[in-house]
């Protein structure tokens, strides 16, 4: 076995695809492995990817400490057996423990300097960390990151190229799909995160939606966290996908984002989506680049919110061109093989 790709989130899906499709076309033997995690398993069967799922993600701290170990033995039983010759991944937590006690090296890829309790407990064990220009690597080195690799643009570059190269195709028909009328523009919303860096935030895209509907006739597309998020959305009267979707192929042909996250926020950006971003905390590096280039604004004012959406609301700006961190990976995974 080559190489070894642990999934964690849902984005990771994007984020990996052209990695793994040149994998295929340079006849590298990789395997996938991910949890059982919201759409994440719905997302690997959408891309046609085979892997193996191996345990959870905890909702409490109690939870997580218990899957982590849990995940943790039976990946170190596989990966044991399969004996990888490099291991990567994005923000994995179990990887690198993993491949640490089997002495295997580590890729480790990061852009998040903020998720101080997931760095801690695997940036000292990489051999190699690929972040973005803009995340700040003073905080990495404090959760003891080292042999930093920089790229100028975000991971979600990756994310978009994976569609925009033909590595898998952007959906035409999305908007049919969802009942979205398509004489109306198309504002796509996310909640923040469940992570524990956002909990005890409030959500204020339902008071963004019902401003919204006072002042502009358009679709609202809202991807809830949880169930409880969904049942508070259906209420609002908006469009709400029942199962997993091909969300990158809906920001392609939505008209502004409004988001409390990061990902789809930094993917409408890159695409030339107008997008505000209400993310409750500080925010992260490669949020605050893209946004020193023109392509996203920061307000948790709701006024400042209604107005900007009413002033920009269509108006695409085109593709911006940033470095895509696909060639680094590969460079990178090319040097253990």
């Amino acid at each position: 076995m080559d190489v070894w790709i642990d999934l964690t989130n849902a984005p990771h899906v994007h984020y990996f695809c052209q990695l793994i499709k040149k994998f295929e076309k340079e006849g590298i033997e990789y395997l996938l492995t991910y949890r059982d995690s919201k759409n994440l398993d719905k997302l690997v069967k959408i891309y046609n990817f085979v892997g193996k799922c191996i345990g959870k993600h905890g909702k409490t701290l109690k939870e997580k400490l218990i899957f982590y170990a849990e995940r943790v033995i039976g990946l170190s039983e596989l990966i044991s057996n399969v004996k990888p010759k490099v291991a990567i991944a994005k923000h994995s937590v179990e990887l690198p423990r993993v491949a640490f006690g089997l002495n295997i090296p580590i890729i480790f890829v990061v852009d998040n300097e903020y998720a101080e309790a997931q760095n801690r407990l695997t940036l000292p064990l990489a051999n190699e960390i690929i972040k973005p220009i803009a995340t700040d690597e003073k905080k990495l080195k404090d959760c003891g990151g080292r042999n930093f690799i920089s790229f100028d643009g975000t991971c979600e570059v990756a994310n978009v190229n994976s569609r925009l190269k033909g590595y898998y195709p952007i959906d035409n028909d999305i908007l049919r799909k969802l009942g979205i009328d398509n004489n109306r523009p198309t504002i796509v919303m996310r909640p923040c995160p469940n992570s524990s860096y956002c909990n005890g935030h409030k959500d204020i895209l339902p008071d963004i939606i019902k401003e919204l509907k006072k002042r502009i006739d358009c679709n609202i597309v809202v991807f809830p966290r949880d169930d409880y998020q969904r049942i508070n959305y259906e209420k609002l009267n908006v469009i709400v996908p029942k199962e997993a979707i091909d969300a990158l192929s809906l920001l392609y042909h939505s008209d502004f984002m409004i988001g409390a996250g990061g990902t789809m926020n930094r993917e409408s950006a890159i695409l030339g989506i107008p997008t505000i971003s209400c993310y409750p905390q500080e925010l992260l590096g490669v949020d605050k680049y893209l946004i020193e280039k023109g392509r996203m604004v920061h307000t948790n004012n709701i006024k400042e919110i209604i107005n900007y959406v009413e002033d920009n609301l269509g108006k695409k700006l085109g593709v911006i061109e940033l470095e895509d961190p696909t060639d680094l990976m590969l460079e990178r995974v090319f040097t253990y093989l």
